[in-house]
Order: C-alpha cells, then sequence, then structure tokens
C-alpha cells in the first residue's frame, strides 16, 4: 500500500526544513541503528571494491564513505556538497555509478517513482531505505507512508530487483519509525 500524506513543500518551506545537512547521530539510537544496518548490508550485498558511489541526500555523508568507493559524488538539498538542490535536479547532473544511496528520502520526494526511475538510469545498484507503514506519520517533512509490498512494487515497475531486504524498529526505544532497507541491483 501507497498513501500520499501531503503535498509537496515550496522551495521556501524546504529551505526552513533543511537550512543544514542532516546529521543522523543527533537523532537517537534508532536512526544509528538504521545507518549501521544500512552500511552492513550494503557492505555484505554489492560488488567489492565498490567502484563509485552517489548520494545526493547525503546529510552527513556516513553511508557513503563507509563503504570506501574509489569515486564518490556527494549532494544535499542544504549547501555543503558539490551537488546542492532538489535530489530530482542534481541526479541530472552526476556522472553513471556503481551504486546510488537513497537513504531516508524517497518519503520526501514528490515523485517517487520518477525518482527511482532517474537512479535506475544512472546506476547498477541502489541502497534505499526508508520509513515502513506510517500511515499517520505528522513529520512535516514526509510526503509518503508505504508498506514494504508498495515499496518493493514501486522498486519493480521502475526496473530494480531487491534483492535482499532488512528491517530496524525504533519504535522500542520510544521513536516513531520502523525503517526498510534494501539492496537492489
Amino acid at each position: 500500500m501507497i498513501k500520499r500524506l501531503r503535498p509537496k513543500p515550496t522551495i521556501e518551506q524546504m529551505s526552513l526544513m533543511y537550512p543544514v545537512p542532516h546529521n543522523h547521530a543527533i537523532y537517537g539510537r534508532g536512526h544509528q541503528e538504521r545507518v549501521d544496518a544500512t552500511i552492513d548490508l550494503a557492505r555484505r550485498n554489492l560488488p567489492t571494491p565498490v567502484i563509485s558511489v552517489a548520494d545526493l541526500s547525503c546529510g552527513n555523508a556516513h553511508i557513503a564513505q563507509s563503504l570506501q568507493p574509489t569515486q564518490v559524488y556527494l549532494g544535499d538539498f542544504a549547501v555543503g556538497y558539490e551537488y546542492c538542490g532538489m535530489i530530482e535536479d542534481t541526479i541530472l547532473e552526476v556522472p553513471a555509478v556503481q551504486v546510488f544511496i537513497c537513504s531516508e528520502t524517497l518519503e520526501h520526494v514528490s515523485l517517487p517513482d520518477e525518482l527511482l526511475y532517474l537512479i535506475q538510469k544512472r546506476a547498477a545498484y541502489l541502497v534505499l531505505s526508508t520509513p515502513l507503514e506510517c500511515w499517520d506519520d505528522t513529520n512535516a517533512e514526509h510526503l509518503w507512508a508505504w508498506d514494504r509490498e508498495g515499496v518493493e512494487e514501486m522498486l519493480v515497475r521502475n526496473r530494480w530487483h531487491p534483492k535482499v531486504f532488512t528491517s530496524v524498529d525504533s519504535r522500542e526505544y520510544g521513536e516513531p519509525y520502523l525503517y526498510g532497507i534494501w539492496v537492489c541491483a
């Protein structure tokens, strides 16, 4: 199931939401466990060595840098990286890469199918994480809610083949999210 939660914010609203790149380390135990699980799943299921990585919603870039790629292309909506702006635009600026990281991003974009399609045209592998089953999510940054099946249907529709899946449930720590994490080819 896929549910639209709210309309796309304006550029001005986004500037207020994302004044600086996201830093997962300040958001609690569940965020840290999700980042660690994402890195572990990627390391165990991507070809080695990792040659090139793009992460255009990289926050503090911890996931991309942990893969130790030969080439890395980093960006975020907030200033501070070579590729700055909406991921739907900056993706058109980076060259093709081996791995694209889309961590805690898909729920923020207006057209997630379109973004997955654009990524598929530029990467051999996708590392994806997103909250699951947040039907009443009050986070104003999140435009979408979905379950695992909805995400996997969207992936397949956009020519991605989920290879492996895991989840991290931060709700056991009083945090709001069940995170789904995939590596896709």
